[in-house]
């Protein structure tokens, strides 16, 4: 049989092309919409069709399943997939010493400092050495939802250009040069690694962390939040902060709206106050 002029068989179609031209409907972006809310409490509100589309076939091709039907029943019934389904949703973009000002708020009593959506491990690793260059050595919880970022921080190797706000005295003190196939990377050095402790931890649906900390930062991960998780969120980390001790959120967030503990200090900055 011939295929009409013009037309191509579905064999015939690159996989990738294959991916990229499924169409999901109304009722299967709500209902994925809805899974990703109620696992990690991200809103994906209509205009992130074309993201969520994008990052369902990514996962179809890593998996070989051929429709967004089959797909959604695979991920019903394997937790493993849902994870990678997690991570793939989560956007992670962040650099070395991003938002620096908010270092300023790190002193030597701070020894317990948790990085409650860490990334791929920059902002830990930029905090142990800011309090390297202060003359203290703290201990660095780094979480995230994603298992994938987290692996990456754990092997603190990292392309040349996320470094591109740091001295270049501190680079040269702190990380490794890469050679050969790995030129154009920097490798933290293990005295800096060994500071930090990466764990999973998802901030909508985990327990309360019984770890009391002395200063948290949770910082570009409110703004994909609806208020009503935003204060699930900032309570809970409220619970595992020391008194007299600072929460420190992304400089574009604020905890205007929702009902919260803390004192205001100052834009993005907020303590738990002493009794």
């Amino acid at each position: 049989m011939t295929a009409p002029s013009g037309t191509k068989l579905a064999y015939q179609i690159p996989i990738a092309e294959r991916y990229k031209a499924m169409e999901i409907s109304a009722k299967q972006f709500r209902q994925f919409s809805n899974l990703v809310y109620q696992e990690c409490g991200i809103n994906l509100h209509d205009g992130k069709q074309q993201l969520l589309k994008a990052r369902l076939a990514k996962r179809l091709r890593a998996t070989g399943i051929d429709s967004v039907r089959k797909y959604m029943a695979h991920l019903k019934n394997n937790p493993n997939e849902l994870v990678s389904f997690i991570d793939a949703i989560s956007t992670n973009h962040t650099f070395f010493f991003r938002e620096k000002h908010h270092f300023e708020y790190l002193q030597d009593r701070h020894q317990n400092i948790w990085c409650a959506a860490s990334s791929s491990g920059e902002e830990p690793y930029s905090i142990a050495i800011h309090c390297m260059e202060q003359g203290f050595k703290p201990s660095i919880h780094a979480t995230d939802i994603s298992t994938n970022v987290l692996q990456k921080g754990q092997q603190g190797i990292f392309p040349m250009e996320r470094a591109r706000s740091m001295p270049r005295p501190i680079l040269k003190k702190y990380f490794k040069k890469g050679q050969g196939k790995w030129n154009g990377f920097i490798k933290v050095r293990n005295e800096i690694r060994n500071m930090v402790i990466f764990q999973r931890y998802n901030l909508v649906t985990d327990a309360v962390s019984p770890k009391q900390f002395d200063i948290i930062f949770c910082r570009n991960v409110l703004i994909y939040f609806d208020n009503q998780t935003k204060a699930i969120v900032v309570n809970k980390l409220y619970q595992s902060l020391k008194k007299d001790g600072y929460l420190i959120i992304g400089g574009a967030e604020s905890l205007n709206n929702i009902e919260h503990a803390y004192s205001y200090v100052r834009p993005s900055i907020y303590a738990k106050k002493g009794i």
